[in-house]
């Protein structure tokens, strides 16, 4: 019995998923987003490593809610390589998959928006002594975006964010990323 309760809730769940983007859709002019963005960014906080010149990506997952209002998942990554070293590692990486709530702003002709989200963070790279490191934490990201739309379902996107993160090298880190979004 247990199990065919979980399959009900299961089933309802994605129903109203799939009913869900139609009722937003009388509010706005598309349900999903999806962007692709390139990215500058680093720590303000490590030494050594503290650039922002370091380049990566970032893939934009979004869900319109309410109009004006968004739900996004950022996945990104970013390459803390500008200098020899970021802290005591060498070769380091930054993961990182963040969702939370945008708000948009309707101006003359683009969007603007604001973000706040929650995230999971990792932070890869070669210790001094040549063996490979790892740390994984939560943080916080919020933000500001930009969106210059060319048609109904494109759009070029431009974003700053801040994030928190409790790692040992490092705690604060800046992006700016730019690209392309397409809206269905």
């Amino acid at each position: 019995m247990d199990r065919l309760q979980r399959a009900l809730g299961g089933i309802a769940i994605l129903a109203g998923l799939l009913v869900f983007p139609g009722a937003v859709r009388a509010q706005e002019d598309y349900s999903f987003s999806v962007a692709g963005l390139g990215s500058l960014g680093g720590s303000l906080d490590a030494d050594p490593g503290d650039e922002v010149t370091n380049s990566g990506y970032q893939l934009n997952l979004g869900m319109v809610t309410d109009k004006r209002t968004m739900v996004v998942l950022r996945l990104g990554r970013l390459g803390l390589d500008a200098e020899e070293s970021f802290g005591t590692l060498t070769d380091a990486d930054l993961t990182y998959a963040t969702i939370g709530g945008e708000y948009r702003f309707d101006e003359t002709w683009y969007d603007s928006g604001a973000y706040i989200a929650l995230g999971g963070y990792r932070l890869e790279g070669t210790a001094l002594d040549g063996v490979a490191d790892r740390q994984s934490s939560l943080g916080l990201a919020v933000g500001i975006t930009g969106e210059f739309k060319v048609n109904p379902w494109l759009g070029v996107l431009l974003e700053l964010s801040g994030h928190y993160v409790d790692f040992d090298e490092a705690q604060l880190f800046a992006m700016a990323h730019g690209g392309f979004a397409f809206h269905f």
